[in-house]
């Protein structure tokens, strides 16, 4: 698993005002990624993110992308507009989107993962929760799993830290 995370700089720059805007989404490369490709990614979305005060997760497995994002709803829209257009994936297909007021990714402006296929994501034996959100699962599994792969990255993230 690897993972990056940028916390000390993200806690005071995140604006919490108002409603924002949750939205999960799948999408398959077009090419085999290479490490430059996710750094490229990463800055990219990372320096972006810091301007605009989106926070997230980027989850990449068995050449699927599964992406948490979470601001402003006008940001979160744009940045979605921009990487539908993005040529590096295609089949994207949003499985949730939701209104909050608490953020569940405030200390990453993008943070990163990779799940090995033999390190289930979820509830460790009953069922690997990065398959149901690429599967897009009904509503209900899928807010589970998503639910799931956000306590799995922290919990990651924290054990990293220790």
């Amino acid at each position: 698993m690897r993972s990056d995370a940028e916390s000390t700089e993200v806690q005071t720059a995140v604006p919490d005002e108002g409603l924002l805007k949750y939205l999960v989404y799948t999408s398959t490369p077009t090419r085999q990624m290479v490490p430059e490709d996710f750094e490229s990614i990463l800055r990219t979305a990372r320096h972006r993110n810091r301007r605009v005060g989106i926070t997230g997760i980027l989850l990449f497995r068995d050449d699927c992308f599964i992406q948490f994002l979470e601001g402003p709803p006008t940001e979160v829209d744009a940045l979605l507009d921009d990487i539908i257009a993005d040529e590096r994936h295609h089949h994207l297909r949003v499985i949730l989107t939701e209104t909050t007021v608490d953020r569940s990714f405030p200390d990453w402006r993008m943070g990163f993962g990779t799940p090995g296929a033999h390190e289930p994501v979820g509830l460790h034996g009953v069922r690997d929760s990065f398959n149901d959100l690429a599967a897009g699962a009904d509503e209900g599994v899928v807010r589970r799993s998503a639910e799931d792969c956000s306590n799995w990255f922290k919990a990651k993230e924290h054990s990293a830290a220790s």
